[in-house]
């Protein structure tokens, strides 16, 4: 996720006259601000090229919106819902009175694997616990007078990233492959993407969540010739390879890589790179360096 937002370069692709909001927060890679709405003034987002650059928002309103999505559907939101606006579908969405709105900006590239087993959501997206979330997050970090750091900068952007992919893996329309028997293994793996950098989420924790006894889970996956406990390491090995081939990420360490990664430690992560067939993470760190 290499892309650095710019706060006046990403207002413009809300329409003319965005180039000021209330408040704005740049944590890296990603970008969190507070806006003013007038009904009078609706935003329009245009689809933006797909060169690498694309940026994606979840919009959060404190009063009615009407959105119009690219299929020409208008859609009447109530206040506090989530909008997601897509980086290649053009939307248009327009306040019912005066207000406020909260936008968290990502780019499209740390988004983008919502699309790869399932389909990205429409522009409303439907309340959550996870949603609410967000929205309290997002509220905190526009209102509440804050000293960043570095480090707490490197936080704050995971936080954001994984908070908006888990909105969307919640609320994405879940696309089957062909010849699948079910969708169950579509969304334990849904659930693994959304808690894979959590520490404490294991096979135990993923039964839980879908109501399974761990040998059902495990049933479930050897149906596909997998296990679970493979897929989730395998998802936090692909996380990680990720965060260190991204130039933002160089002065994070190894065991910072693994933490960030759901590891319990740097000797996890080098368990996992072996097991994949894969070099030490050293050596991958100092190959992507070189």
């Amino acid at each position: 996720m290499g892309i650095v937002i710019d706060a006046r370069t990403a207002m413009q692709l809300l329409g003319e006259r965005r180039e000021h909001p209330l408040v704005a927060r740049r944590h890296r890679g990603v970008l969190a601000t507070q806006h003013a709405l007038e009904p009078a003034a609706p935003w329009t987002w245009a689809a933006q090229p797909a060169d690498g650059e694309e940026i994606a928002v979840m919009l959060i309103a404190a009063v009615p919106l009407t959105v119009l999505g690219g299929d020409g559907e208008s859609i009447e939101v109530p206040p506090g819902s989530l909008c997601f606006l897509h980086p290649h579908r053009a939307t248009e969405v327009a306040a019912a009175s005066a207000g406020t709105a909260m936008c968290a900006w990502v780019p499209w590239d740390a988004l983008a694997e919502i699309e790869s087993g399932m389909g990205a959501p429409s522009e409303v997206v439907a309340g959550s616990v996870l949603g609410r979330g967000l929205q309290a997050f997002l509220s905190s970090l526009l209102t509440q007078p804050s000293d960043p750091t570095v480090y707490t900068d490197y936080l704050v952007e995971r936080l954001i990233v994984e908070m908006v992919f888990s909105v969307l893996v919640e609320a994405a329309p879940r696309v089957s492959g062909e010849g699948r028997k079910g969708s169950g293994v579509d969304r334990a793996r849904s659930l693994m993407l959304v808690r894979r950098a959590d520490q404490d989420f294991g096979v135990a924790a993923l039964a839980r969540d879908m109501h399974l006894s761990v040998r059902q889970l495990q049933r479930l996956f050897a149906a596909e010739g997998s296990a679970p406990a493979e897929e989730l390491r395998r998802i936090r090995v692909e996380l990680a390879r990720e965060l260190m081939n991204d130039a933002d990420y160089a002065p994070l360490g190894i065991a910072e890589i693994a933490e960030h990664s759901g590891f319990a430690d740097a000797a996890g992560l080098r368990r996992a790179f072996a097991l994949a067939g894969l070099p030490s993470p050293r050596t991958v760190r100092r190959a992507v360096r070189a």
